[in-house]
């Protein structure tokens, strides 16, 4: 068993940086996914503890990185602070098979050489869940697998295997989640090779037979021994189905069986937590079994510096855990069957139960891991996963008093997904809602908090929404306004230069349940970094691509989901040479190759090619300020002539034309190229509208030769 951290899964390659990362969990903890995962995964240097610094570069980098994380609703633990550049999408079982899947397929690219077929995909499967105690605390077993080039072809599989059975099971329904399917298939595509699933190979759920079909499938020849451990187990009184379909998956009847289960402390004795009525079902059918608890120290240092009671005065009254400096509960889920031919083992989401073995067509979860297989010589190395294991114990008779049997299982948080809802996104005009009017409550109530109240010390929330049951049974579609009359009735109109962001999560009340869900941010390229009290003119934006306002600038007037306005800093001043016009078009053209670079270097995603093109520091959005500086000049703004507005757009025009855009799967990049140049195309026509005729020559040829010419830079 290696003793890399399971962090450590997620750290990028040398010589690479994260582009993308798909994944699945049960249970999600915000907070850990961007506090701990992605901050590792991106190579940032500011840890949380810098607080606004922090998350000023996890903003940034996200910028350029598509995150698509799919969960379970009623594992979603929202976060104090949670970016919108990550989407986070509840999977109901309305719509798939309880997902209980933990996968994740992370995309590299090399930070030098640009070629599709140079980028490494990967795949993380196991136990654990996207949680603190999942990654730091619990005994897991996971395991990293890459598809990288010159790569092993058995590991190139089981990756695209896997990236296949995601998008069967989760059919990406939101645009970024459609653009990582489409880089990673080019990324494949670009490196044809042929399956290879001897030694390994990707399982997921559901599929008929589920895993012990899958094991089944596989020669072992006499099968001597079956290994299993579980933090759960099949329930009910008689699970002779179960043991039955055990024993029979294998083609040979299992002469040993051992079964690993969470340790439960009880009077200073350490028991197995297994249910007693498997034991004896295993019995009945004359199995020689062992069963051990997974040891809770494992990985932990014991209390040695504690002084001794002599007197035992508080060992009645003492725990089993208090014994340890932490204690670890067993969550990994592994099979491993050995045989006189081959062994296998079976690693990931797959817990001992019905539904988590899919034992029955049907009733599977959505799970998924990794299966291998080594000849019988070899199958020593396999026997440090279970290394976790205590003391093994024979099963003799009554098992009740060998194990503990497990506790009733706590009820669901409340996170769960109402079946009337079919999508919940936000814009940046407000809330969008997609839902099915024949379950549609008689009455639901919407309501959202509004995050600039925060910055006056309150809690407020954006006037609620209330939606009574539509009389039209077609899908509904609705868009809610984003507003906030408590700003104006409680006088605090000063945060009115801030727009309206619609909040990370929505509060959902009807009848008498509540439920609180995360939103989708749409059209993500459109939100800057922070929101500025003032909007950023041409003079602001040139600036920024002359270099004069470095990404690492603070912004200190910046508002955000996480990052609130520095009021120890000024906000920095614009040049005062805006008032010059030779000044402004000099500038102008020095900054041309900043745009230029902005524009070819470094986007390794859609969203970061849409950004660099289309965002709000592009040049679509630097010609809108330009034409906006000759129709409205501000006070102190040069008082721009048509012909150099003509200029400045028409050069910019094709600067983009002729810019080498990072290449997109499926000619993504020339849609979005296309889509700048009609933004700048509106601008442009609307200066030249305003040229009096005739023109010069020179002038009429130059205006006409703006869609063939490229710019002289290129």
């Amino acid at each position: 068993m290696s003793a890399t951290r399971l962090l450590e899964l997620w750290a990028p390659p040398a010589g690479y940086r994260l582009a993308s990362v798909v994944a699945t969990t049960y249970h999600l903890q915000a907070d850990f996914l961007e506090e701990d995962l992605l901050p590792l995964a991106l190579g940032l240097r500011h840890t949380p503890a810098r607080g606004r610094e922090f998350r000023l570069e996890l903003e940034r980098a996200l910028q350029d990185v598509d995150v698509t994380i799919y969960l379970h609703p009623d594992g979603y633990q929202p976060g104090m602070r949670r970016s919108p550049r990550v989407d986070l999408i509840p999977v109901p079982e309305s719509s798939a098979r309880k997902l209980h899947a933990k996968v994740a397929l992370l995309r590299f690219v090399h930070e030098q050489d640009r070629e599709v077929s140079s980028q490494i995909v990967r795949l993380i499967t196991g136990s654990a869940n996207l949680t603190a105690s999942g990654y730091r605390n619990n005994i897991e077993i996971a395991v990293a697998v890459d598809d990288a080039p010159s790569g092993a072809a058995v590991n190139a599989t089981a990756v695209r295997d896997a990236a296949a059975w995601l998008a069967e099971v989760l059919p990406p329904k939101t645009d970024q989640a459609r653009a990582q399917q489409r880089y990673m298939r080019a990324v494949f595509s670009a490196r044809p090779m042929d399956p290879d699933r001897q030694g390994m190979f990707f399982l997921g759920l559901p599929r008929p037979g589920g895993v012990l079909s899958a094991l089944g499938s596989v020669p072992l020849g006499e099968v001597r021994t079956l290994t299993a451990a579980s933090p759960f187990w099949p329930t009910g009184d008689g699970l002779a189905d179960v043991v039955s379909r055990l024993l029979s998956a294998f083609g040979s009847r299992p002469q040993h069986v051992r079964l690993i289960g969470p340790a439960r402390a009880v009077e200073g004795r350490l028991y197995p937590e297994m249910p007693p009525a498997l034991l004896q079902a295993l019995m009945r059918e004359k199995v020689d079994t062992s069963i051990a608890f997974a040891e809770p120290q494992y990985g932990c240092a014991t209390l040695s510096a504690q002084a001794d009671d002599d007197e035992g005065e508080y060992d009645r009254s003492r725990s089993a855990r208090a014994e340890f400096a932490a204690w670890r509960d067993l969550h990994a889920k592994l099979l491993l069957v050995e045989g006189s031919k081959a062994s296998l083992l079976a690693m990931g989401s797959f817990n001992f139960t019905r539904r988590g073995l899919g034992l029955f067509d049907g009733l599977s979860n959505t799970e998924a891991g990794l299966i291998w297989r080594i000849p019988a010589a070899s199958a020593s190395k396999f026997a440090p996963l279970v290394v976790f294991a205590g003391p093994w114990q024979r099963v003799e008779g009554a098992p009740e008093l060998l194990v503990k049997a497990p506790e009733p299982i706590q009820g669901e948080s409340g996170q769960q997904w109402p079946k009337f809802i079919l999508s919940l996104r936000a814009s940046r005009d407000g809330l969008l809602i997609e839902g099915d009017p024949s379950s549609w409550p008689e009455r639901l109530r919407v309501s959202m908090r509004d995050i600039r109240a925060r910055l006056v010390q309150l809690e407020r929330n954006f006037d609620p929404w209330q939606i009574d049951r539509p009389a039209d049974p077609a899908p509904m579609q609705l868009t809610l306004p984003l507003v906030a009359s408590w700003i104006t009735q409680e006088n605090h109109t000063e945060l009115a230069r801030y727009p309206a962001l619609a909040d990370l999560d929505v509060t959902l009340e009807w009848d008498d349940q509540a439920t609180v869900l995360p939103l989708v941010f749409v059209e993500k390229h459109e939100f800057p970094v922070v929101e500025r009290a003032e909007r950023e003119d041409e003079r602001l934006l040139l600036d920024w691509f002359l270099g004069l306002r470095p990404e690492v600038e603070s912004e200190p007037d910046g508002l955000a989901h996480g990052i609130d306005p520095d009021p120890t800093a000024s906000a920095p001043e614009p040049r005062d040479s805006s008032g010059i016009l030779s000044y402004l078009i000099r500038d102008f053209v020095h900054a041309l190759p900043g745009i230029r670079a902005h524009l070819e270097e470094g986007a390794a995603t859609e969203t970061g090619v849409r950004a660099a093109l289309l965002g709000p520091r592009s040049p679509a959005k630097l010609a809108e300020e330009i034409l906006a500086a000759f129709t409205q000049p501000l006070p102190g703004q040069a008082r721009k002539t048509v012909v150099a507005a003509a200029f400045q757009l028409i050069e910019l025009r094709k600067l983009v034309a002729s810019a080498r855009l990072p290449a997109l799967p499926e000619g993504k990049d020339e849609a979005l190229r296309s889509n700048c140049l009609a933004r700048i195309d509106a601008a442009v026509d609307r200066v030249v509208a305003k040229l009096e005729s005739p023109l010069e020559p020179a002038l009429q040829r130059y205006i006409s030769a703006r869609r063939e010419v490229p710019h002289a830079a290129a």
